[in-house]
């Protein structure tokens, strides 16, 4: 099985093959990395601010919050610390945020793309007239050094449109409404700044792609006549930019959160043929059909697929991503940083200040406002702890993400593809109607009896970690582990009615062969030793009997 996404494939312009995307050399590149949330774009809910959202009601537009976005955070700057102090905090926060530790941590993890989430009034001023903030380019400029210095696709996604355009915190409107779509100027501006990104960056063949824009008309009911504008929007966009810049993908998003994607109904790029879709997803069951029907719109417009935003529990992300992968769909997680507790799929967690409470109660909840002196020693406080040596590293979930270390997997997300990555005996599929195609049979535990076919009622709200597989002679599942600088130990969390013969193996060389005893309750049994180095699809199949097997664990082995 390829790497697709190692390091060493990162060279020359990326752009779409059909369905896949390739660099320089025509190789094709997976892209998996991560998010860099909060950077350019702060979002309270994962920075100690607010963590409920004013969604539009009844029609009726909501207006920003106190702490949960960039822009009310900066009012809040600027109410506690003072104009002066406020209008060099973001400078310093952008360069404490995101240093060159960041993306070498990155590459060392083994990810070889970044998405940069860049809000349109830090890079165009929010003023009459069009003009630019050097500064923030010039540091732009510099993370792209970065990125190609340790071999990253850096991604630039226009997360904060002029505007806004999400109807969510995340777009940094001055409310939750869909300006981009309401105002004409918010359009113009917005264009104008691609075209201004796209005339700088256009010879940067680190640029894997533009991601424009992130998460269009999410948080509201569904409108024609915006989705139009929407659409509309999309062909200006990338016909104005091409006149400028012919090198560089663009990923478009659909609307819903990035989840729907029935707006894209013709070529987008046919000048260059050279876009893609971005979708987003948190939450679905890691199955095909949650993506499904970007995957039909792959086929119908023979255009690559990316999941540019997503992240959960560790099971799930790495159930999740390996079919992806499969798919040829490379993935971005949200996100790389984030106060401790918001609760946000990670790498990195900082500790708050302490006196952040004190700003937040004052913020949202009318409390005493804190001297200039102190506020200030707080925000400098912040900065402090967001730098990457000041945060600590997630390294769990990494093994689970890239699976390289100890990590497992419920025994129902075994590969997706067909060839030699499963067999099922099940006639339906199973009543719990996860991968019902399969013809493998899930079930839930209190439901499996012996014999060919489980019996019980559907249960369509349980989550898929609860769910088992229920393996009879002849069936057989693999699971993709990858190389790991130690070995692993492969064990079976499994329940038999009576001894199971199985045979695991690891592209074909066997790893264990023998009779599993009778176990009434779920327990574990080791069931093998995966060398260091070794990668590959480490197949369970069932000889003789039946068992169910809730899970596979691959758990390192010290010395």
């Amino acid at each position: 099985m390829k790497q697709e996404f190692e390091n060493a494939r990162v060279k020359g312009f990326l752009h779409a093959d059909g369905r896949r995307m390739v660099n320089g050399c025509g190789e094709e590149v997976l892209l998996r990395g991560w998010g860099m949330g909060n950077w350019n774009n702060p979002e309270g809910f994962m920075l100690g601010g607010s963590s409920h959202f004013n969604l539009p009601q009844n029609g009726e537009i909501q207006h920003m919050g106190r702490l949960d976005r960039g822009r009310s955070m900066d009012l809040i700057l600027r109410e506690t610390c003072g104009t002066v102090f406020a209008g060099e905090f973001w400078k310093k926060w952008h360069r404490a945020y995101l240093s060159e530790g960041d993306i070498r941590l990155l590459h060392e993890l083994g990810y070889n793309s970044v998405r940069l989430p860049i809000r349109a009034c830090c890079f165009l001023e929010e003023e009459p007239g069009i003009h630019y903030n050097e500064d923030s380019f010039a540091m732009l400029e510099k993370v792209l050094d970065w990125c190609e210095a340790y071999q990253v696709y850096a991604v630039i996604d226009l997360h904060a449109a002029a505007g806004a355009q999400s109807c969510l915190p995340c777009d940094d409107g001055p409310d939750n409404a869909p300006h981009l779509f309401l105002d004409e100027e918010s359009a113009e501006r917005t264009i104008v700044l691609c075209e201004e990104i796209a005339r700088r960056l256009a010879g940067r063949w680190i640029v894997g792609a533009y991601d424009y824009i992130n998460e269009p008309l999410s948080a509201m009911a569904p409108n024609a006549e915006l989705e139009e504008k929407l659409r509309s929007f999309y062909l200006e966009l990338v016909s104005r930019v091409r006149k400028l810049d012919k090198n560089h993908m663009f990923l478009l998003n659909g609307t819903m959160f990035s989840s729907k994607v029935h707006i894209f109904d013709r070529n987008f790029d046919p000048e260059c043929n050279n876009w893609g879709i971005s979708i987003h997803c948190y939450g679905a069951r890691p199955e095909v059909a949650s993506f499904g029907s970007a995957l039909r719109k792959s086929r119908e417009l023979n255009v690559p697929v990316w999941m540019g935003e997503t992240g959960g529990e560790n099971e799930w992300m790495s159930s999740l991503y390996e079919l992806l992968l499969e798919h040829h769909i490379g993935f971005n997680i949200w996100c790389w940083k984030s106060a401790e507790g918001s609760g946000c799929a990670g790498t990195l967690r900082f500790q708050l200040p302490e006196g952040w409470k004190l700003i937040r109660n004052y913020a949202e909840n009318g409390g005493p406002k804190p001297s200039y002196a102190h506020a200030q020693e707080i925000w400098e406080e912040y900065l402090e702890r967001v730098k990457v040596e000041n945060c600590r590293v997630e390294r769990e979930n990494q093994a689970f993400i890239l699976r390289n270390g100890s990590f497992s997997l419920p025994g129902v997300c075994y590969d997706a593809l067909p060839e030699g990555s499963f067999r099922g005996s099940g006639w339906y599929g199973g009543f719990t109607k996860y991968r019902a195609a399969d013809r493998m049979d899930i079930v839930y535990p209190d439901s499996w009896e012996p014999g060919p076919m489980p019996m019980g009622n559907p249960r369509e709200d349980e989550e898929f970690s609860r769910m088992v597989l229920c393996l009879h002679a002849g069936d057989y599942a693999g699971y993709t582990v990858r190389s790991a600088a130690s070995d692993r130990t492969v064990k079976l969390e499994y329940r038999a009615e009576s001894p199971a013969e199985v045979r695991v193996s690891l592209d074909g060389d066997v790893l264990f062969e023998g009779t599993l005893p009778l176990c009434p309750e779920f327990s574990l049994e080791t069931a093998g030793v995966v060398e260091a180095g070794r990668m590959g699809q480490v197949r369970v199949e069932d000889i003789s009997g039946s068992l169910l097997l809730r899970r596979v664990r691959f758990e390192t082995r010290e010395g």
